[in-house]
């Protein structure tokens, strides 16, 4: 009894939901292709900004400069710190002025116009217990009320130790300078009263130090000595300093 042989289409049914294997595709018709087979990828695009790399292929020179920013910025803070600090232990104390004597010629009043010569003598104390004061570019100049300068005149430069006084002669001059009528009405009028009011003033580069291992900036001092009171007698002869001389005003 011959068996009938089981059909081999059992096997070669497709299931539902898979692909046809190629080996299962119809004769005459051409295998289906795979999904995308010369898909294009997506073109990459460099970064908008891209940090220099240095030679050994890292970014080392912008860290170089930051680093170099940083220690100078803490440099100058020490530095700072330290001259803070010394500052504060040497304690600078500015120096003390004073007009000490003052003597002025007959004064000459004709018209609009001054004749005189004072002769000043000014009193620098130092206060300072730790530090040497340098004056330098020293100028003295003589004014009368809110006016002009009426003679300024360069000094020598010196330098004052520690608690040192140190006495500065001035002479100061004008011939025939014109001043206006209104300021020699103004001195006739106080000359005849007794007494004429002249204001001084200094101008020096300045600088403090201490030993050879500390010293400060240069710095403008500047000095007024205002209401300097010259006493005439009743013949208009010659004038001298009246009353006790006051402290002048110092400031940098």
């Amino acid at each position: 009894m011959s068996s009938t042989p089981r059909s081999s289409g059992a096997h070669d049914k497709t299931v539902m939901g898979y692909p046809a294997q190629a080996s299962q595709v119809a004769a005459g018709y051409p295998a289906a292709p795979t999904a995308y087979p010369y898909a294009v990828q997506p073109p990459s695009y460099p970064p908008l900004y891209q940090r220099p790399v240095g030679p050994s292929g890292s970014r080392s020179g912008s860290s170089f400069l930051c680093r170099l920013v940083m220690a100078a910025a803490a440099l100058f803070a020490i530095i700072g710190v330290v001259f803070f600090i010394t500052w504060l232990v040497l304690k600078p104390q500015l120096p003390e002025f004073r007009v000490d004597s003052a003597s002025v010629s007959p004064l000459n009043l004709t018209g609009s116009k001054l004749t005189a010569t004072w002769n000043l003598t000014l009193l620098v104390r130092n206060p300072n217990t730790k530090l040497r004061i340098y004056y330098d570019s020293v100028e003295a100049s003589l004014v009368y009320g809110n006016g002009p300068v009426l003679d300024k005149t360069l000094l020598a430069p010196f330098f004052q130790e520690k608690k040192n006084e140190t006495r500065i002669r001035v002479g100061l001059s004008v011939v025939d300078e014109y001043v206006g009528e209104d300021v020699v009405t103004k001195i006739s009028g106080e000359r005849a009263s007794g007494s004429v009011g002249f204001g001084v003033r200094v101008f020096a580069l300045v600088r403090f130090r201490t030993g050879s291992w500390w010293r400060s900036r240069q710095c403008l001092l500047r000095v007024n000595c205002d209401q300097v009171q010259i006493g005439f007698g009743p013949n208009n002869g010659s004038g001298s300093l009246t009353g006790q001389p006051g402290a002048c005003e110092v400031d940098l």
